[in-house]
């Protein structure tokens, strides 16, 4: 009798177990609504400002991301050092109050391991070649950014089975 009851708690925590892997499988991985973009139109030099097409891109991006239905009231905003990168998540910092985190963008997977972890909006400003690296360490997917395009956000959705990739364009305000 005793043999028993000890085969049916294995089971049930064998059974348990299943239960819980298959969830963690069928999560997207993290809570968090995540936009990832490159920095807007740049001057010449080897840290530029923006053009005033940039500063106008840097506009569009952050009334896109306030905008959005998954934006909530927990937003975190990373950029690199770069002062482009800097000016163009500049108008979204001031409109939310939030203070821009520095990230280093030769550790992308550093990155990646801290966005899996977080909830809320988190928004990361970067480059042609960091943005989707960065992409690829948190989905698996890969993508290309030409160094003469601005426009290009990817903006990531948590969902049931995964989450939603959804990629967009900065070069109108309407979304």
């Amino acid at each position: 009798m005793g043999g028993g009851l000890v085969l049916k708690n294995k089971m049930a925590v064998i059974v348990a177990g299943l239960g819980l892997l298959l969830s963690v499988l069928a999560s997207p991985g993290w809570a968090a609504d995540i936009w990832l973009f490159r920095h807007g139109e740049k001057a010449p030099g080897k840290d530029p400002a923006l053009t005033e097409a940039g500063q106008a891109r840097a506009q569009r991006i952050a009334g896109l991301i306030l905008r959005a239905p998954s934006t909530g009231d927990n937003i975190l905003l990373y950029s690199t050092d770069y002062r482009r990168t800097q000016e163009t998540i500049a108008p979204l910092a001031e409109a939310t109050g939030v203070k821009v985190q520095s990230y280093d963008p030769a550790d992308m997977a550093q990155l990646a391991a801290k966005i899996r972890v977080l909830d809320g909006t988190v928004v990361v400003a970067g480059h042609s070649n960091t943005t989707p690296e960065l992409l690829k360490h948190l989905t698996g997917i890969e993508r290309d950014i030409p160094e003469d395009r601005f426009d290009v956000l990817y903006h990531l959705v948590p969902a049931a089975q995964g989450f939603i990739l959804q990629e967009l364009s900065s070069d109108t305000s309407e979304h």
